[in-house]
């Protein structure tokens, strides 16, 4: 009777959770906007207390080595304010690479565009000559290039004219965008603030989060979501980490290269290679066709050069300076990883190229977990299991299920004795010796 009534109470459970679920279903679907109205400002409510977690998390990755590093020693005088220090020391390596960026690499990118834009003209014509000389057999294409003008002084004419035209607009565009600024700088304050409270207190406020989650679900659960968050914080900060130090390593290895063979833009193209390497895949590609632009205004013989150097730089990171020093593996293939990149990309642009590959490599790991734990609970070894040869299905051209056995001396003399009974010398022997003996 116990167990009836037990199965009862789970098939009834059951019927209410489905009709639970249909009834929002239906809810969200008729009321899409509004949920998504409600989401938006949920969001940008906790907006600054997400940016402060994603400080805190990227902060703690040099926090954490800077600790481990400099402070291994508990008789040290400074151990008791390790945590201090070490906090300190990371936001101003934050600092000083914001300072570097806004002082140092904007106003070389200012001063490169500008002195493409002088460029441009002069550029623009030798192309089409070099075009014309390639194109003296195909006289359709050489007179369509020759055709080919542009009035530079019209189209700085008319470029200014539209920023005196639409200056109204551009006014209250600049008062908009310099209250969003007042808004973002806010944002970013308070979550400066949050970040320095985790980091902080991390140790506490983990232990908060463990007793939440025990106390909150049952144990095999939060046994499990502990595992799930060792592999995330393990595979993000992984990530994260390596993929700084690739940028900055490559970075340097082309500014120094540039500056060594006296190519132009030597800083710019070295920053703006370090910033994209951060993209996984097609990052260092994407810094590969922009240096090449750069130098196709300034020095078009130079361009071939710079993709050599750059197969040749990418071929001693990959293979000499990143398994080395940066390390960072997150355990997925090629082929994961590029379709992390291009979903992450096709759902969240950029940011989702970058998050995308550590997040799909935790739904790995853990799964892989989860399939060892269980192989080691039913104590199977794999590299036992061998299917035998006998045991696979074949498809011939004569569509035969299964193999035949192989033919032995005795079944192939029985099958020729019936087949030639005439030509059978055990009867002929039988049948003398019957004669025999009449």
């Amino acid at each position: 009777m116990n167990s009836n009534n037990k199965e009862k109470k789970k098939i009834v459970q059951l019927v209410i959770f489905f009709i639970t679920f249909t009834v929002l279903l239906v809810y969200l679907v008729n009321h899409a906007g509004v949920i998504s109205g409600l989401l938006s400002t949920m969001v940008s409510l906790i907006m600054p207390f997400l940016l402060g977690c994603a400080i805190a998390f990227i902060i703690n990755i040099p926090m954490r080595n800077i600790e481990a590093t400099l402070f291994n020693k508990e008789d040290s005088v400074f151990y008791k304010h390790k945590r201090t220090i070490s906090m300190l020391l990371s936001y101003l390596a934050a600092l000083l690479v914001i300072v570097l960026v806004c002082f140092v690499v904007i106003p070389e990118v200012k001063d490169t565009l500008v002195d493409i834009y002088k460029k441009l003209p002069g550029a623009f014509e030798e192309g089409k000559k070099l075009l014309i000389r390639y194109t003296e057999k195909y006289p359709e294409v050489k007179e369509y290039i020759t055709n080919v003008t542009i009035d530079w002084d019209k189209l700085e004419k008319t470029v200014t004219s539209f920023f005196t035209t639409h200056g109204g607009n551009l006014l209250s565009t600049t008062i908009s965008i310099f209250s969003s600024v007042i808004s973002v700088i806010t944002n970013i304050f308070i979550a400066l603030v949050f970040s320095l409270y985790i980091l902080s207190s991390k140790e506490d406020m983990g232990r908060k989060v463990k007793m939440f989650i025990y106390a909150m679900f049952k144990e095999k659960t939060a046994d499990e979501m502990m595992v799930l968050g060792r592999i995330a914080h393990n595979t993000f900060s992984k990530f994260f980490a390596s993929q700084f130090r690739e940028g900055i390593i490559l970075g340097t290895m082309f500014f120094i290269c540039m500056s060594i063979f006296r190519m132009p833009y030597a800083l710019t193209i070295g920053v703006c290679i370090a910033f994209t390497a951060l993209i996984p895949v097609f990052g260092a590609f994407v810094g590969l066709f922009i240096g090449s632009l750069l130098l196709l205004v300034e020095a078009p013989k130079l361009v071939i050069w710079f993709i050599v150097m750059f197969f040749v730089l990418q071929f001693i990171e990959n293979n000499f300076i990143y398994p080395k020093l940066v390390g960072g593996d997150v355990g997925l293939s090629a082929i994961w990883v590029l379709l992390a990149v291009l979903v992450g990309g096709d759902l969240m642009g950029v940011v989702g190229m970058f998050v995308f590959i550590p997040f799909v490599s935790v739904i790995y790991s853990y799964g892989r977990t989860i399939i060892y734990r269980r192989l080691k609970a039913k104590n199977i070894d794999i590299s036992t299991k061998v299917v035998a040869e006998d045991a696979v299905p074949l498809m011939e051209s004569r569509r035969r299920m299964f193999q035949r056995r192989p033919r032995t001396n005795a079944m192939n003399a029985v099958e020729n004795n019936e087949e030639n009974p005439e030509e059978n010398p055990a009867e002929e022997k039988l049948q003398e010796n019957e004669t025999d003996a009449k």
